[in-house]
């Protein structure tokens, strides 16, 4: 099969894969009781007013910590508390709560505002972003099942969609937005630096987590920033990543299915461009979306492992008294 032909195939598994997912109904909060509050267009649940008439800037310090956030920055899921005052939304987490909490996140990126899903664990020892797949969002139940088995080990995780809604409802009739590798991964970039510059993040390693053609964005954007520690694709096109596979630094675990002929091929042939350290892992018997019992758990330890072994706190130096 050619790769253009299994991109066409590709496009209609992973709209297999949405027809599945349980779409979350983010109107209904865990802190909230099943109350929502309006501030501006963006939901904060649960809010005390005054409310603002229009959205509040978005601020660049950590949402879980006393951070100031806009109000277009983040809905809580849980118990935090949360006031309006001087322009901005004030938040806390309830800190024996944290490592329970998701919040969602809106980040800036060349014009375009972005949409993931935060979660940080109590006892922190590393930062994985997550890029999806084709036609596939934040909500994969496959990606969020991974994020949970990084969760256990103490690492964060940043779910992200890389396009717009706007992007996304075309992309779902020309399928164009998502093969765009460039696009995806300078959006992977922006979403690095902001995640980087989070209080407490700054102090761990960051990893990339990329599904199909969120692995290829995943590989360009580690060729463009030296500090990624870790790269894992599941079920990915690696190839799609071009030239800038020789520019990756950074180990970089490939796993696909046994039964995913086409793409095996493709990532055998990657491996062989990429620089670094590097390993290819073959779930027996698991096709494209690693459906079969046991194939996204094999998967998933995999994956823990990997950034287990290269991710962890930064060697800030020793800091003279």
């Amino acid at each position: 099969m050619a790769p253009r032909e299994h991109e066409n195939e590709e496009r209609e598994n992973e709209k297999r894969e949405n027809q599945k997912e349980d779409r979350r109904e983010s109107g209904v909060p865990g802190g909230g009781a099943g109350r929502k509050d309006e501030v501006g267009r963006s939901g904060v649940y649960p809010a005390s007013g005054p409310f603002p008439e229009g959205n509040a800037e978005i601020r660049g310090q950590a949402s879980w910590g006393q951070g100031h956030r806009g109000a277009g920055a983040f809905e809580d899921h849980g118990s935090s508390e949360l006031s309006y005052q001087d322009g901005q939304i004030l938040g806390a987490y309830s800190p024996e709560h944290r490592a329970e909490q998701v919040l969602h996140v809106q980040i800036p990126a060349d014009g375009a505002i972005l949409h993931a899903d935060l979660q940080v664990p109590a006892r922190l020892q590393g930062a994985v972003l997550f890029a999806h797949g084709s036609g596939s969002s934040r909500h994969s139940p496959r990606n969020q099942f991974v994020a949970g088995e990084l969760h256990k080990l103490g690492i964060c995780t940043l779910l992200l969609d890389l396009l717009t809604e706007e992007e996304e409802s075309v992309d779902q009739s020309t399928g164009q937005l998502r093969f765009d590798i460039g696009l995806l991964a300078g959006r992977l970039v922006h979403a690095t630096r902001w995640l980087a510059g989070q209080r407490e993040i700054d102090r761990v390693k960051l990893g990339f987590f990329g599904a199909s053609t969120g692995a290829a964005a995943a590989l360009q954007a580690a060729a463009e920033i030296n500090e990624i520690a870790a790269v894992v694709s599941r079920g990915g096109r690696p190839d799609l990543a071009g030239d800038a596979l020789g520019r990756v630094r950074a180990p970089v675990l490939l796993i696909v299915g046994g039964n995913d002929s086409t793409v095996l091929d493709l990532n055998r042939q990657a491996m062989e461009k990429l620089a670094g350290e590097k390993r290819l892992e073959v779930v027996p018997d698991a096709t494209h979306l690693f459906e079969e019992p046991g194939a996204l758990e094999q998967a998933a330890t995999l994956a823990a492992r990997w950034f287990q072994d290269h991710l962890g706190r930064r060697d800030l130096g020793i800091r003279a008294a």
